[in-house]
């Protein structure tokens, strides 16, 4: 914080995600979706960014300056990176609901604590919430997950990432009511502090949380029913985070490549939804839903350039002639994360195929094998799983 005035710190950022019961959460009626201290995850790094289109008027007139600007489509992405924190025995990840948004399918599944793919339409959908000092909050609501990734780098920890799009947005700030006028589900504000709320904005009013629905007047916010009165301060909502589990290490583990344990230098897979937003229609102001395309999930593993792992880069391309047409084998890469029964996570990908990378070979340090893979599905919805607190 500053020396006289509260500055938001990231260090002090908290962050909520919840599946959705609903797809876009209710925004801005007595329904929307609530968030709770149960609700935190912990994270990295996390941006929200929040667009709204400007078109410049372009009929014909006689001064070339601009006088007007018409209001087009809004955009919103978002993103965040954690930790893998296993919880241990059948409890979900902190940050469950972002990785069944990703999978399409729940924690459980075929397999018990297993994250599996789905080819569903219904994707969930999560309500997003980070708040910072008191100084602001920002609200997500029907946020998607485009893309996972997982990732892995020498010793370091191993982290997840997500990003995608969301339906809609608020920005949260700080205000004061008015010395006159309060009401059950009216807030007059000092003069000049409405801009620092929007529809969907959870505000905390002398304690009492409730939720902003639409403005009567510049100043003037029209709020879920409660009590509230005269000079109440109103600030953004937040709650005493509950979390649990540990980060994971990048020193424990393991990585087969057809069946072979490889001593990898870094590992990367993604997961990619290729999802649709329905932003292009008419008297919409934004996305109002979604439909997936077809899934990929792709990555690449690198090791050192040892002569007995040459075959892995090498099995990619096999011909037996000069005329013969070659043929491509598909390969198991399994990865395990962590040393201690019950908080391992484990990634299969039963059927990968090795694409084509280079060997880099520096000035005088040890060449590395890249080798990129995509992973396919052998009987469909089984390019990958992630499974939590194995044995």
């Amino acid at each position: 914080m500053g020396a006289t005035t509260d500055h938001a710190l990231g260090r002090n950022l908290k962050y909520f995600t919840k599946k959705e019961t609903a797809a876009g959460g209710s925004y801005g009626t007595d329904s929307q979706e609530s968030l709770a201290g149960a609700d935190a995850a912990k994270v990295l790094n996390s941006s929200m960014e929040f667009t709204v289109t400007r078109n410049d008027r372009m009929d014909s007139r006689t001064s070339r300056s601009v006088l007007e600007r018409i209001t087009g489509k809004q955009e919103i992405s978002w993103s965040c990176e954690s930790y893998l924190l296993p919880a241990g025995s059948t409890t979900a990840p902190d940050i469950d609901p972002l990785i069944e948004a990703a999978f399409g399918g729940s924690f459980g599944g075929s397999v018990a604590k297993t994250y599996n793919l789905s080819s569903s339409n219904a994707l969930p959908t999560c309500r997003i919430a980070r708040t910072a000092n008191g100084v602001f909050r920002e609200d997500l609501f029907g946020a998607y997950v485009e893309e996972f990734g997982l990732s892995l780098s020498g010793g370091e920890p191993p982290t997840m990432t997500f990003s995608g799009g969301a339906f809609n947005y608020a920005l949260t700030g700080t205000g004061t009511c008015a010395s006159s006028g309060v009401s059950a589900t009216e807030l007059p504000l000092l003069s000049g502090e409405g801009v620092n709320f929007m529809v969907g904005s959870v505000i905390d009013v002398d304690g009492d949380e409730t939720i902003v629905k639409s403005k009567s007047a510049a100043d003037t916010l029209t709020v879920k029913s409660g009590t509230y009165a005269n000079n109440d301060p109103v600030i953004p909502s937040t709650y005493t985070e509950t979390t649990a589990g540990s980060p994971l290490n990048g020193i424990t583990g393991s990585l087969t490549l057809n069946s072979v344990s490889l001593p990898i230098t870094a590992l990367d897979v993604t997961i990619t939804n290729n999802i649709k937003a329905l932003s292009d229609e008419a008297f919409e102001k934004g996305t109002s839903d979604f439909v997936s395309g077809f899934r990929s999930v792709s990555g690449s593993v690198s090791v050192r350039a040892r002569k007995d792992f040459i075959k892995s880069l090498a099995q990619r391309y096999v011909q037996t002639s000069a005329t013969a047409d070659p043929s491509f084998t598909t390969v198991p890469i399994v990865v395990t994360i962590g040393a201690t029964t019950g908080f391992k996570v484990v990634v299969t990908m039963s059927t990968c195929e090795l694409d084509f990378g280079s060997i880099d070979v520096p000035e005088s340090d040890e060449a590395i094998l890249n080798i990129p893979f995509t992973a396919l599905g052998s009987s469909g919805d089984d390019e990958i799983t992630l499974a939590w607190n194995q044995a």
